[in-house]
């Protein structure tokens, strides 16, 4: 399997395929050491599996590099299956080309359902379904677009590549919560979190609740002085991943107000952690996930429908909230790694 960089959601995944086929049955890669973006640590960093294409950062340019590792890997572990993580990045171009030449099946992982050019389409479409013997998607919008619009037959789609370690974000859940409306995610353009915070501003319970938003990112500034002296809305930097679940077990309503997002997995974070999740109709995981409760989904271009959706919360209970986190973590069960194991093993050998 290659990915841009690992993280412990890649070796989350990882792990769980590995139990099913056995260890020594199943490598990984990462196309560098670091990156601009996530502060992640590779946990896999000493698994004698773990072979990185590269030492230099993913945004760096490698591509010869990278390349003669991932054949010097493919054939010195005569791999015979490939889970690649995309096809956005020339070395994933390369790749495809090359293993086509090895004879090594091709699973692509992704998360897209956007594109509506019809002749692009088709030529991606075309390209990929010779290249790749199936396809692991997110969800229901992914698997529409590559049926739909890049004419991928069905018989090659399988769902739930997007997944967390549920058992990693329950282990908090007996923590007394606090009336706290938690969003994570990175401070930039596309999260919304300015219309967020005047959202909430205007919601029925902007007085009684704190809206907290975790992430850090090039926005903070602007983000502190859309803020002002509300003293109940709180920025915090990025947490890591061993710091997460408590940051959810001590809320009691998640929020991603995102005006774009591929799919969103810190909505899958939030349902494990056994919490009700409002969710903008852009978010690519909304299909799967919405419709717990009335008003859990909003339009993220407008404020009068988040708002709409935030004060939805003031007339529940408490019990009554906890009684819809705990039907999201039982419907986040079919969204586990297990689950994206034996889908992805479906596709290699169906």
């Amino acid at each position: 399997m290659v990915w841009d960089r690992i993280g412990d959601y890649h070796a989350a995944r990882f792990l769980a395929l590995e139990k099913i086929v056995g260890e020594g049955n199943v490598f990984i890669s990462d196309l560098g050491g670091a990156d601009n973006l996530y502060k992640w640590k590779n946990p896999l960093s000493d698994h004698p599996c773990y072979k990185p294409l590269s030492d230099i950062p993913v945004q760096e340019a490698a591509l010869t590099k990278r390349i003669g590792t991932f054949v010097s890997v493919a054939r010195k572990n005569k791999i015979k299956i490939l889970g690649l993580a995309g096809y956005g990045r020339m070395e994933y171009i390369w790749i495809l080309f090359i293993s086509k030449m090895l004879g090594i099946k091709v699973i692509l992982f992704a998360e897209s359902w956007y594109g509506n050019n019809a002749v692009i389409n088709a030529l991606k479409g075309s390209f990929l379904n010779w290249f790749c013997k199936g396809f692991l998607v997110s969800g229901l919008r992914a698997k529409a677009h590559f049926s739909e619009k890049l004419g991928i037959p069905l018989h090659k789609i399988e769902m739930r590549y997007s997944v967390v370690d549920n058992a990693h974000f329950q282990q908090q859940s007996k923590v007394e919560k606090e009336n706290i409306l938690l969003c994570v995610a990175r401070f930039s353009e596309e999260k919304n979190l300015l219309r967020l915070i005047s959202a909430f501003k205007n919601s029925k319970i902007s007085n009684s609740w704190k809206l907290q938003i975790v992430g850090g990112g090039p926005l903070k500034a602007q983000l502190l002085q859309a803020i002002g002296n509300q003293a109940n809305v709180q920025l915090s930097d990025w947490l890591s991943y061993s710091a997460l679940p408590i940051l959810y077990a001590h809320s009691r309503v998640f929020i991603l107000p995102s005006t774009f997002e591929p799919w969103g997995l810190v909505a899958n974070e939030a349902m494990a952690a056994g919490l009700p999740v409002l969710l903008s109709e852009q978010c690519g995981c909304t299909p799967d996930f919405a419709g717990t409760f009335n008003g859990s989904t909003f339009d993220a271009e407008d404020e009068a429908s988040i708002t709409f959706s935030i004060n939805k919360i003031s007339e529940l209970s408490n019990a009554e909230l906890e009684r819809i986190g705990n039907n999201n973590q039982q419907k986040v069960k079919n969204y586990s790694t297990e689950v994206w194991a034996k889908n992805l093993l479906n596709l290699a050998f169906g």
